[in-house]
């Protein structure tokens, strides 16, 4: 049987997703730095951080749960891809863990907007609320990178998707981000700050998954 290749678009598009996620990341973080309130803040706390800055939370949402989002969408198409390509059963639940994390920033992003557009020192309630909710589908969010980590790592058990390092920090990226994701289902418990560690090996990552996805199988 005749395998068909993809396109140069569709190798390319991958590698350029995983470094448009990474710089997404840093650009969101760098232009609301302390600027947006943390998990355990009080809702007074979290209400006031958005009124007082709201262009930079809003700037910060829309980079890190809209555009990475958009390119972490991509990397999943891009294993979705190479699965239909290869047969490769854990490639297609791992591209299927990557859309679903996509999905979940994408809900992130339009709470993140409601919760900064209505925020009012007064009546913190809504705010604190919504930011709340925000942070434990960013830890459900976790739970899908997680998986879709864990699952091409697994993957290049069977083909040569990952190379050895990138397969070794893949597996440490799984690990960790499970305990973030625990610490952001249960805000302000001692595993959150796990995120420290989780965010650096996610942003690395992704990226050298989707340059792995720019090449060929």
């Amino acid at each position: 049987m005749t395998v068909i290749a993809a396109g140069p678009a569709a190798s390319t598009a991958p590698r350029a997703a995983g470094y448009t996620h990474a710089a997404a990341w840093i650009v969101g973080l760098a232009v609301a730095w302390g600027a947006t309130p943390e998990v355990g803040d009080t809702h007074a706390r979290i209400a006031t951080a958005y009124a007082d800055r709201p262009v930079q939370a809003i700037a910060q949402a829309l980079l890190v749960h809209g555009v990475a989002a958009a390119a972490l969408a991509v990397v999943g198409s891009g294993l979705l891809d190479r699965a239909r390509r290869t047969g490769n059963a854990m490639a297609r639940f791992a591209g299927r863990a990557g859309t679903a994390a996509g999905a979940l920033a994408f809900v992130q992003l339009v709470l993140e907007l409601i919760a900064v557009s209505g925020a009012d020192p007064a009546s913190p309630g809504r705010t604190g609320a919504l930011f709340e909710v925000v942070q434990r589908v960013d830890g459900v969010k976790m739970f899908a990178l997680a998986a879709l980590a864990a699952a091409a790592c697994a993957t290049s058990r069977h083909d040569s998707l990952l190379r050895r390092w990138e397969a070794v920090t893949g597996w440490a990226l799984a690990v960790t981000i499970t305990a973030s994701g625990i610490g952001y289902l249960l805000p302000a418990t001692a595993l959150a700050p796990t995120a420290f560690v989780s965010l650096p090996l996610l942003l690395v990552w992704i990226a050298a998954l989707g340059a792995a996805l720019g090449r060929r199988p």
